[in-house]
């Protein structure tokens, strides 16, 4: 298997992997092993499934955070307005408020969002939305 899909098969239910120059004692055992409940990988293989473990956990994590802000009505509309590649005094006009006001509700965004570029309030805009929709059709067809 490739390093990086390691996670992607354990999550899918993988309990055991055989490596094609395993010999057929080692695929032998292999399957007894993991037909018997236990989780088989190879040594090489541990690191990196530790390393996507924490790498997604901090992911996750970061995600969460973003879900728990609290962000006020002003800071998301500002948000959005930047996902439109509008600057500041575009922003301020379609909202009256001065420039000066959005670009303090832009710092409050970075500072609860933990971002640090304008670049990345417009993605966290186009990610939240997307979420934002694909969500709404899932529970469409739910109902």
């Amino acid at each position: 298997p490739v390093q990086a899909d390691i996670l992607q098969y354990v999550k899918a239910g993988a309990n055991g992997f055989i490596l094609k120059d395993a010999s057929f004692d080692d695929f032998l055992l292999t399957i007894r092993n993991v037909s018997e409940g236990a989780t088989v990988l190879p040594p090489f293989l541990v690191d990196s499934l530790f390393t996507q473990i924490i790498e997604h956990a901090v992911r996750d994590g970061k995600s969460k955070v973003k879900d728990a802000v609290r962000l006020t009505k002003r800071e998301r509309d500002v948000i959005q307005l930047l996902g439109e590649g509008k600057n500041n005094k575009e922003i301020g006009q379609k909202i009256r408020i001065s420039a000066y006001t959005v670009k303090s509700h832009i710092h409050n965004i970075m500072e609860k969002l933990a971002l640090h570029t304008r670049l990345e309030i417009s993605n966290y805009s186009y990610t939240d939305e997307t979420l934002k929709t694909i969500a709404k059709s899932i529970s469409m067809f739910q109902n």
